[in-house]
């Protein structure tokens, strides 16, 4: 098993802003062929969030060729009265044909870096199902840690699911 200090070797990938010409590619993303079972939500489209209350950012995810691959989003979260509590929450979608070489990891990583770097925040966080067990070890490649179970914190699929919290530290 590796310390938490070996920086496992990644493949190569970058974030762009989202430009007009990425309009179809994000409406690709939101099939469910690519969401799959861990990003398909039960709501009736009345129902589910507009974004219009996040305060962040989202990138799209290139291989070094310039294929778009995904998305990354991010937002803060307030953990205290002070703007230092305020912490990074990052979200991912990549395309099936992509998941599993390790792209996810490398992105998820390069934003947290990012994210730490420009900011004076000292948290970066990500959850995802108690059962998704790839994208457990994607944050785990990502250099994020395991810190718990959020008990019946989703509805997707008809049915409250836990989710497992990620964080990585500036000091990670």
């Amino acid at each position: 098993m590796r310390s938490p200090e070996e920086k496992v070797e990644l493949p190569q990938v970058r974030l762009r802003s989202v430009s007009e010409r990425d309009a179809a590619f994000l409406k690709s993303l939101q099939t469910p062929e690519v969401e799959g079972e861990w990003d398909t939500y039960d709501d009736a489209p009345e129902e589910k969030l507009s974004g219009a209350h996040y305060n962040g950012g989202r990138n799209i995810i290139e291989l070094a060729n310039g294929t778009p691959i995904g998305s990354m989003t991010w937002i803060q979260t307030p953990h205290g009265p002070n703007t230092r509590s305020l912490a990074w929450v990052i979200g991912i979608v990549l395309l099936p044909q992509h998941r599993g070489h390790g792209f996810g990891a490398a992105a998820q990583r390069f934003l947290a870096e990012k994210l730490l770097e420009g900011s004076k925040s000292n948290r970066v966080e990500a959850s995802t199902d108690v059962q998704n067990l790839s994208e457990q070890r994607s944050l785990s490649l990502a250099g994020f840690t395991n810190e718990g179970i959020r008990r019946g914190a989703l509805w997707r699929g008809g049915a409250w699911h836990d989710q497992l919290i990620f964080s990585r530290l500036r000091s990670d």
